[in-house]
């Protein structure tokens, strides 16, 4: 027995490796769960408001990101959320053969938006009428492109000659869907002796009633600097959904342009009291087949957000967000948003949407991949296929439809001139700000609870200090557009809560719009690009003199703190819009006006026969240009001045420039 025991102790032991047990269980700071409790035992005895900011900083005890979760009475979200995984991925094992399913899907998708797009996008439009006489090609504007018009003020030179014709000439347009919002002017312009901004330009116009219709006609007179597109959805001739083409006469001068209720819930068109040497009326179209005429934005839109919604359920996240991100930039592109015109019967145009498209298509796709890694990839990976579906795919889209959604909002851009001049403006920012501030405080509680605040105000903290010097350098303007918007705040939104997916959502979809119709403009600006083309960039204008001892004569002078400008020899004379003087006098007489140019004699009589008061407002408006080239070379117009004609009843402009 002893010998046993003896044999038993002369047994050497193995040796155990230490590695081979498991490590201490240590959160991401390092810190043991002991230290932690020893950590919040002494935050007790601190006082509460002291207690609370401690928390605040350093979070709490027990870091909790999870993905959204649904009521247990809801048994039907358990079987959706579970289904890409537990059926889809097993039906279907091998990825490979979901890849392959996917090509094919997506084949099948393109194919359908490829037939929408073709016949609108590719096929040149043409009208061919019932007779079987030679077709006739469709123009196709913008929204806000002029027809034979070259643009405000002078661009059309002296009388407008260099616009024409305004008489016995016929077109039949073809104008894109959105036209009831597409058509507002965003930089102000000058009518008469009003300053027009945020509103539809259409001048005078409007639907003639059913029992006042002359054969073919449909409206009355718009004057002839109007945007077509926008007065034709005014007029109620074509769709704000999906567009259409109308046919338009040249009716040449009319007298005065009165405003009247636009269709399709468009406002008021612009009243014009005075006479103009050109207009447009729409007309009838008549017996003949129209191709091409009907934007398929909607149908686009409405086929990729079904067609995606599948791939973003079933397949992996990373696919889901690219084919979607990537899906939702080219509808902004072709069809739902173009930041170019395109014409089909000049492919060039066509050519270089796509030329831009791709162009701003590569640095895009490196922001979207910094996105996924910092943010998006947290949020979707091994989160919930339902809330993808019900959260964060419809906040994509919602912010791809910028144009549709936010953009109509009665906010242009958030500088002090802007939130003046817009009606609600001032309301719609407190609105936006307390959302995106409540947005944010959510936001923040969700990072707060995974323990990941600190991080987060620090860098949110170096961004701000970032914007704050930016704003601060002299001659700049800082400017938050949307793709800057999105890109900042998403980071911010890295968690795995049911805010993470809204916020997210909405945010990339902003990015895309913003980048697909304005490409990366700059995070600061000039103040002559924050103008959009609006006076007050140019030379200052002269100052209006009347003399009351010349009555049919204008006369003006430099203001003294004027610098000289010797490409600047003249002077240009606007009335009623339109040029009617180039020279180098301070002193015009309008009787000598009237003797040189008869066409504006013409007119003049004209008026004053259709005058109820037999008398005529005259709108005039001067500025200093180069008698060479007053079109390329000249300063800012002063505001009008009104002079009644002919009883001479002068009043002076309003203060600026026009």
């Amino acid at each position: 027995m002893q010998k046993r025991n003896n044999d038993f102790l002369d047994i050497e032991p193995e040796p155990i490796e230490l590695q081979e047990f498991p490590a201490p269980n240590l959160d991401e700071n390092k810190t043991s769960q002991v230290d932690i409790k020893e950590e919040w035992l002494l935050l007790r005895n601190k006082h509460p408001a002291k207690r609370f900011f401690i928390k605040l900083w350093k979070g709490p005890r027990e870091p909790v990101d999870l993905p959204p979760s649904f009521p247990s009475k809801w048994s039907w979200t358990a079987f959706v959320d579970s289904f890409p995984e537990q059926v889809f991925m097993k039906r279907f094992p091998n990825k490979l053969i979901r890849i392959v399913l996917l090509i094919i899907y997506c084949s099948a998708w393109y194919s359908v938006v490829f037939l929408l797009l073709h016949p609108y996008l590719i096929r040149a439009p043409y009208y061919h009428p019932a007779d079987g006489s030679e077709k006739v090609p469709i123009f196709s504007l913008s929204c806000n492109s002029y027809l034979n018009w070259e643009g405000k003020n002078n661009a059309c030179g002296l009388e407008a000659k260099d616009c024409g014709p305004f008489e016995n000439a016929e077109y039949i347009i073809r104008c894109p869907a959105l036209c009831d919002r597409g058509a507002w002017i965003y930089s102000a312009i000058t009518v008469g002796n009003n300053r027009i901004k945020y509103t539809g330009y259409e001048i005078g116009g409007g639907r003639l009633d059913s029992s006042t219709e002359n054969d073919d006609m449909l409206t009355y007179p718009y004057r002839a600097d109007s945007f077509p597109c926008g007065a034709a959805v005014h007029a109620g001739i074509v769709s704000p959904l999906y567009g259409g083409c109308a046919r338009l006469t040249s009716e040449g001068f009319q007298s005065e342009f009165p405003s009247i209720e636009g269709k399709h819930g468009t406002d008021l068109s612009i009243f014009f009291g005075s006479f103009f040497p050109g207009s447009y009326s729409f007309r009838s179209i008549k017996s003949g087949i129209l191709n091409g005429c009907y934007d398929p934005r909607a149908a686009v839109v409405t086929i990729n957000i079904l067609f995606g919604l599948p791939v973003f359920y079933l397949f992996e996240s990373i696919y889901g967000y690219w084919i979607s991100t990537i899906t939702g930039y080219w509808t902004l592109v072709l069809a739902l948003d173009p930041p170019l015109l395109t014409d089909p019967h000049d492919m060039a145009t066509v050519y270089e949407l796509f030329s831009v498209g791709f162009q701003r298509l590569l640095p895009l796709c490196f922001v979207l991949y910094v996105l996924w890694k910092c943010a998006v990839k947290r949020t979707l990976e091994n989160g919930s296929p339902l809330a993808k579906i019900l959260l964060w795919y419809p906040m994509l889209w919602l912010g791809i439809m910028n144009n549709i959604t936010f953009d109509r909002l009665p906010v242009d851009r958030l500088t002090a001139r802007d939130l003046k001049e817009q009606a609600g403006a001032l309301l719609a920012v407190s609105c936006i700000a307390g959302t995106i501030l409540t947005c944010a405080i959510i936001q923040a509680y969700s990072l707060w609870k995974s323990g990941r605040f600190r991080k987060y105000l620090k860098i949110y903290l170096l961004l701000i200090f970032g914007l704050v010097t930016l704003a601060s350098i002299p001659g700049l303007n800082l400017r938050i557009h949307h793709y800057i918007l999105g890109t900042i705040l998403v980071p911010g939104c890295a968690t795995r809560g049911s805010s993470a997916y809204l916020f997210q959502g909405i945010l990339i979809g902003l990015v895309l719009s913003g980048v697909s119709r304005w490409d990366f403009a700059s995070i600061v600006e000039t103040d002559v690009a924050l103008l959009r083309g609006e006076a007050g960039a140019l030379s200052e204008p002269p100052v209006f003199v009347f003399d009351k001892m010349h009555l049919h004569a204008l006369s003006w002078q430099l203001q003294p703190n004027v610098t000289d400008n010797d490409s600047l020899d003249g002077f240009s004379l606007l009335m009623n819009d339109f040029e009617v003087y180039v020279g180098t006098n301070y002193t015009v007489d309008i009787d000598t006006l009237l003797t040189e140019s008869p066409t504006l004699d013409n007119m003049l009589k004209q008026a004053l026969q259709e005058s109820e008061t037999d008398s005529v407002e005259l709108y005039f408006r001067v500025a200093r240009a180069s008698t060479r080239a007053p079109r390329e070379e000249r300063g800012d117009y002063t505001n009008a001045g009104t002079l009644k004609w002919p009883q001479c009843e002068w009043h002076d402009p309003l203060p600026g420039v026009s």
